[in-house]
């Protein structure tokens, strides 16, 4: 069949009639592939909800195939079939398909390679390519990261016998089913002819602090509806972004655009870090549906972990501010070990802004620092005019640290402190906290913002898939994304999208939030598991050394108008070098 177009949709009712869903096209493709017709009829006489999975033709062309319950036709049971034509996940083998299929299944290599035939040495080889291609570094990763995506092969290579997959169960009632007649009937026309999109509200700041990031955060959650929907959408729905513009300084303004959201039912609200207030939490908790944003809060965390049953819809996706004193300390280690000369003076200052709600952990940073001799002092001021930061400036030369922190997410703070800095600089090293993550820092900064050192609980990895994102990111908006909120924005698209799949249908809120706690899914800003009491995205290494189920806390330098990666290991691009105010 000559077809020109790459996702094809049918209806399969129990006695494995395909009816037309969107047009007659869909129908016909996807009855030319007899089991497919076979697993939906299964579907529905297990009463299971979903499946998805990947099939090849005898062309070698690989689909993605997700088969979903649906009674609103008709008011029957029918399966809603969709068949994606795909370039492989991860750019696997179709023999690597079926390896990870069966590493999902639990079988080790031994009975792999009894089951396929093959050498037990060529299965161990697949095995570590399938690690390098999915940048997931054990078995039960990649086993759940294939099964949670869809990336497991129909039929079970080497046969189904009872596995223990999930798909294993409509597999074997699919080879049990009574065969229907082999002469295919035209497909039916259906009476359905409008499906409401999934949509996602999306509140940003349009005015005040935080306007910049709003930007990386609309690009990136754009990017991945479009490609979601380029891929036939999910459950057979095309996504939507619903967008709710306030001003960050005006918690009214918030508020209302929340409220705007919720009125509208939409699906589930991701946001950004500019729109945090107990209030709007409390009001997400009421209405019940999922809430993953990027406040990046630890006393946010805090209230979800202690208010679970009023508040377990909400997701923080990256790890808490407090983290921030943490990769600080580490890194103050690390010169010490280098024998750098700032640690010589053992002396640390922290620029707090005093409205920026932003807690680094400055505690615990300030104990462990003791320990070792240094001295951390606090200089706190209200932003607004030059003159203030002019003042903080003055100040710092009186204290003459080794380090200085900007203790803000917002860039305009950043700005505005480093043009005062570089007015009258000190020998020291300036290290901001994310801020510069924003292309907004080294476009008014120019070669100014050469030398800071920055840092991110969430920052875009310089791996494969990283990469694969600022490439798709630049061909869509001819621009090159910041390193923390596009990836962020991406990735909790990509977070909320899998859990409805999986859930198969947006309003099981219960069973969504389920699988958005016990999901690991691997993003461009690392890899994702929000299980645990806060909901909050794990830090590498401070939370846990599992690169699986975290996020590594980045640590840049800007060097020749790039963000550099300079540690932890194994992540760091380059070395940190001495800021050009020093000379």
């Amino acid at each position: 069949m000559n077809v020109s177009r790459e996702t094809w949709r049918c209806l399969v009712d129990q006695h494995g009639t395909l009816e037309e869903f969107e047009d007659r096209t869909g129908a016909l493709y996807i009855g030319a592939f007899n089991e497919v017709a076979r697993y939906a009829r299964a579907l529905l006489a297990l009463e299971c909800d979903q499946i998805v999975f990947h099939i090849a033709n005898p062309h070698n062309h690989w689909h993605r195939v997700q088969i979903s319950r649906d009674t609103t036709v008709h008011g029957r049971d029918f399966a809603i079939v969709q068949m994606t034509l795909v370039k492989p996940p991860f750019n696997l083998t179709l023999r690597e398909l079926d390896i990870l299929t069966l590493v999902s299944i639990g079988l080790s290599n031994d009975n792999i390679a009894a089951r396929l035939d093959i050498g037990k040495r060529t299965i161990e080889k697949h095995v570590e390519n399938i690690f390098a291609k999915m940048q997931l570094w054990s078995r039960a990763a990649l086993a759940s990261h294939a099964v949670q995506r869809g990336i497991c092969r129909l039929p079970t290579p080497g046969g189904c016998n009872r596995t223990g997959l999930g798909l294993s169960d409509v597999e074997d009632m699919a080879a049990r089913l009574p065969d229907v007649k082999s002469e295919k009937a035209a497909p039916r026309r259906s009476a359905q002819n409008h499906i409401r999109p999934l949509i996602i509200g999306v509140p940003f700041a349009s005015d005040g602090r935080g306007k910049a990031d709003s930007v990386e955060m609309l690009n990136g959650a754009k990017l991945a509806v479009s490609e979601i929907n380029e891929r036939g959408g999910i459950l057979g729905r095309t996504v939507e972004l619903e967008l709710a513009p306030f001003d960050s300084g005006d918690l009214t303004s918030t508020s209302s655009a929340y409220r705007d959201l919720i009125e509208k039912e939409v699906d589930a609200v991701t946001a950004g870090y500019a729109c945090y207030s107990p209030d709007i939490h409390d009001t997400m908790g009421a209405v019940g549906i999922p809430y993953l944003h990027a406040a990046t809060m630890h006393h946010a965390v805090e209230r979800v972990r202690d208010s679970q049953s009023r508040l377990g819809n909400i997701f923080q996706t990256c790890a808490s501010d407090v983290n921030y004193g943490l990769g600080l300390a580490r890194m103050i280690q690390r010169l010490e070990k280098g024998k750098h000369w700032c640690t010589q003076k053992k002396r640390l200052a922290i620029v707090q802004p005093v409205w920026s709600n932003v807690d680094i952990g400055i505690d615990h940073l300030e104990a462990d620092l003791a320990k070792r001799g240094w001295q951390t002092d606090i200089v706190n001021i209200i932003p607004g005019s030059q003159h203030a930061w002019k003042k903080a400036i003055d100040r710092l030369h009186q204290i003459d640290p080794a380090i200085i922190v900007v203790a803000s997410f917002f860039v305009e703070d950043a700005i505005a402190f480093q043009r005062s800095f570089l007015s009258n600089p000190l020998r020291a090293i300036i290290y901001d906290i994310y801020a510069p993550s924003v292309p907004q820092f080294q476009e008014e900064l120019g070669a100014s913002s050469e030398g800071v050192i920055w840092a991110t609980t969430s920052g875009l990895y310089a791996d494969r898939i990283g990469e694969g994102f600022r490439q798709q990111y630049q061909r869509q908006f001819s621009c090159s994304p910041g390193s923390s909120q596009a990836g962020l924005a991406y990735d909790r698209i990509r977070l909320v999208t899998g859990a409805w799949s999986r859930a198969g249908h947006p309003r099981r809120f219960q069973q969504v939030l389920l699988e958005l706690r016990s999901s690991i899914d691997r993003g461009v800003n690392g890899s994702y598991f929000l299980g645990n009491q806060g909901q909050v995205g794990l830090a590498y290494p401070d939370d846990t050394p599992d690169l699986s189920i975290s996020q590594a806390h980045l640590v840049f330098q800007i060097q020749n108008g790039r963000n550099v990666i300079v540690g932890p290991a194994p992540f760091a691009t380059g070395k940190m070098r001495t800021p050009p105010w020093w000379s």
